[in-house]
């Protein structure tokens, strides 16, 4: 599968945080086309289908780095946040939280299978995982494949560890830009919520979510 996208990104460089707890907050939504553009809430293991549209907003603490990583139903691998050419921002001006639209709307295309993306929150920067997806996108099919096991070995390292284990909790009230959301349209998710939070221990908050994409 590839997703045709419109993103919308900035990349920030943060001075490192030593306090271990973690989390942050993100709304993984689908826009249905089958059924008039309705927008709902995608976890794991959420179906949706060619031509629907997915869309990740999120937010994360300044002075913490936040990566997210898609990996298509074909293997292939991308870095949708931050982006590559860095922008580098006063901390001072910033929010205590950045609430960036990592992705904006994209369509699914052909072909179907299992999409993954994984949310990585850190204390500290993950110079490895940086370097992998720079050498990743220069070089030829052939070297990409090897490549993109190291990158999934790099990502199994933050994810795959107990002792950093990661707790996803929905909140009690979606989110918009870090305003609880109240209103006649409370039930109806829009654009910008974000829906769920990530509890993380060590320095490092991690989820994944596989969509199934028919």
């Amino acid at each position: 599968m590839k997703m045709i996208a419109g993103i919308f990104l900035f990349a920030i460089v943060f001075p490192i945080n030593e306090k271990d707890n973690i989390s942050f907050q993100y709304g993984m939504l689908g826009r249905l086309e089958s059924k008039n553009n309705q927008i709902i809430e995608l976890q794991d293991s959420s179906t949706i289908y060619t031509g629907d549209e997915v869309r990740i907003n999120a937010g994360y603490k300044k002075g913490t780095y936040f990566y997210v990583i898609y990996k298509g139903s074909e293997g292939e691998f991308a870095i949708l946040y931050p982006e590559e050419k860095e922008k580098v921002v006063d901390i001072a001006e910033l929010p205590d939280t950045i609430y960036p639209t990592v992705l904006n709307w994209s369509k699914l295309t052909d072909p179907p299978g299992y999409e993954s993306f994984f949310m990585i929150n850190s204390n500290f920067e993950l110079e490895n995982l940086l370097v992998l997806f720079k050498r990743y996108n220069k070089v030829n099919e052939k070297d990409k494949m090897e490549l993109a096991e190291q990158i999934q070995d790099e990502i199994d390292k933050w994810g795959g560890t107990q002792d950093l284990a990661s707790i996803s909790n929905r909140m009690d009230e979606v989110v918009v830009g870090g305003v609880a959301f109240r209103g006649d349209d409370d039930d109806k998710i829009k654009d910008l919520h974000v829906t769920h939070e990530c509890l993380g221990s060590g320095g490092i908050a991690f989820q994944k979510i596989v969509i199934i994409h028919q």
